[in-house]
C-alpha cells in the first residue's frame, strides 16, 4: 500500500490511513512526502479531491533526496524553497502543463520532441514494479468505453480535463538511464516525456514529494499495485 508519511508540513491533516493529504488552511506549509522511497519505474500517482478558490498557483509535484524520516526542517514551499535547497526536481502544475522538455544543458523547453512513452499504448501497464490497468491513470468521472468490438478499454472524452481540475490525475515516476535517472511526469493518461534528467539517484533514495499549494486543497494516492506492503 501506498500512503504519504507521516512527516508533513504543519498545516496538513492526513486522512484515510494517510492516503489523503488536507492542507487545512492557508495557502503554504503544506509539504508531503511519500511513505517509502519509489523504485525504479514505479508509478506515484495522486487525485486531486478538492480545490479551493482564492488563491493563485497549483499542486507542485517532484522527486527529492530529503528523507522525511530525518524530520529535517520543512520550509514553506516546494517552490523556490526545498528546490534550492538542493537534491530535489519539483516542477509546478498548470492548466497547460504538457510536454515539458530539456535541452542538452538540462534547461527546460516547450516542443514535441519524440520520445518513448513509459507506459505503452496497451489496456494494461507493464512497470517494472507491476501491472495495472490503463484506466486508473485516466481522471475521475472522465471515462468513455472504447469503440472497439468486444474491448474493455477506455478512452478519454473529446473534453480533456485540465491537470489541475478536480478529478485529475498526476503520477511521477523516474527511469534509469546508466548512472543517472530522468523524471517522468504522467498526467491524466498521457506520458509527458522528460523532465529532469541527469539525476543522480544512486546517491540517495529518492522520495515523491507532493505540495498541496494554492487553489490545491486536497489530494488522494491512488494505489496501482494493490494493497501488497
Amino acid at each position: 500500500m501506498t500512503r504519504f508519511h507521516p512527516y508533513h508540513g504543519q498545516n496538513i491533516r492526513l486522512l484515510h490511513d494517510n492516503m489523503v493529504a488536507y492542507r487545512e488552511t492557508s495557502f503554504a506549509h503544506a509539504l508531503t512526502f511519500s511513505e517509502k522511497p519509489l523504485r525504479p519505474g514505479e508509478i506515484f500517482l495522486v487525485e486531486i479531491e478538492k480545490n479551493e478558490r482564492g488563491w493563485s498557483g497549483h499542486m507542485r509535484i517532484g522527486l527529492t533526496q530529503f528523507n522525511p524520516a530525518d524530520h529535517f526542517e520543512l520550509p514553506q514551499y516546494a517552490l523556490p524553497d526545498l528546490h534550492n535547497m538542493g537534491k530535489s526536481w519539483i516542477f509546478a502544475v498548470t492548466k497547460s502543463h504538457n510536454k515539458v522538455m530539456l535541452n542538452e544543458e538540462g534547461d527546460t523547453e516547450n516542443g514535441d520532441e519524440p520520445y518513448q512513452s513509459v507506459i505503452g499504448d496497451t489496456d494494461i501497464v507493464q512497470t517494472p514494479q507491476g501491472s495495472f490497468n490503463r484506466s486508473l491513470l485516466l481522471p475521475l468521472g472522465k471515462l468513455l468505453p472504447s469503440n472497439k468490438s468486444g474491448s474493455n478499454s477506455y478512452h478519454m472524452p473529446k473534453k480533456n480535463v485540465l491537470p489541475t481540475d478536480v478529478g485529475s490525475r498526476i503520477g511521477i515516476m523516474y527511469k534509469v538511464n546508466g548512472d543517472t535517472a530522468e523524471m517522468r511526469f504522467i498526467i491524466n493518461g498521457e506520458d509527458q516525456g522528460p523532465c529532469a534528467r541527469y539525476i543522480p539517484y544512486q546517491g540517495g533514495n529518492l522520495h515523491a514529494v507532493v505540495d498541496v499549494y494554492g487553489t490545491t486543497k486536497q489530494v488522494r494516492i491512488i494505489q496501482l499495485y494493490g494493497g501488497k506492503e
